[in-house]
């Protein structure tokens, strides 16, 4: 992962902005408006959980916002570990 941005806000409080995110899978795409306008986007959710993680931003309706484009915002309050004990199953 690329981190660009501690300086972000996502629906459960402070967020990242990266360039690149792995193991995730996309949703339906939504037209969304935020604090800096009209977006397109889409939820990312965790390929091993299927937890919502943030989203990805495909078009922004301003010109200043267009940096966005291709982006990922994670929230930090849904992010959270993942080890192989999860894997692990008990014979108990």
């Amino acid at each position: 992962m690329n981190r660009i941005s501690t300086n972000f806000r996502g629906r459960t409080g402070n967020a990242w902005l990266f360039s690149r995110v792995y193991n995730v899978s996309e949703g339906y795409v939504e037209d969304r408006m935020m604090t800096t306008g009209q977006h397109s986007i889409v939820d990312i959710y965790c390929n091993r959980c299927g937890s919502n993680l943030g989203w990805k931003y495909l078009e922004a309706s301003q010109e200043s916002q267009k940096y966005k484009r291709g982006k990922f915002i994670l929230e930090k309050r849904l992010l959270r570990g993942h080890s192989d004990e999860d894997d692990s199953s008990s014979d108990d």
